[in-house]
């Protein structure tokens, strides 16, 4: 009997903290948060564009955001939020000087990424200070 009512307690214990877990609000609804990061490898976009500042099909990503970016018109823009949403979900409305209109869309095909997947990129490409 002495073991039985060890084992009780103890199981008691746990059920409470399974549930207390299973409700908790950190399981995710849908599809999972994924990071930029890894969007960066799951997108392609690792094929065109370096986080380490060396040359490649497309502009570095590295030190990209709020920089001064010289466009194939002539024309310069900062590589502010919204030219980097643009950039990501309409890429030939911008090309960038040195760099060939069309390419990207070959690879990122519209609608092909969510908000929450554009806002990731983003906020990836702002860290790579």
């Amino acid at each position: 009997m002495r073991q039985r009512a060890c084992f009780i307690p103890i199981t008691l214990l746990l059920i409470p903290a399974l549930l207390l877990g299973a409700c908790s609000g950190n399981e995710p609804t849908g599809a999972p948060a994924t990071s930029g990061e890894s969007l960066y490898a799951e997108k392609s976009c690792v094929s065109c564009h370096t986080v380490d500042g060396s040359a490649s099909v497309g502009p570095t990503w590295k030190g990209l955001y709020l920089s001064t970016v010289e466009l194939a018109d002539g024309t310069t823009v900062t590589a502010d939020d919204a030219y980097l949403r643009e950039s990501i979900l309409r890429p030939s409305a911008k090309t960038v000087e040195g760099y060939s209109p069309g390419l990207m869309e070959t690879v990122i095909k519209p609608d092909s990424l969510s908000e929450s997947e554009v806002d990731a990129l983003v906020d990836y490409i702002k860290s790579l200070k």
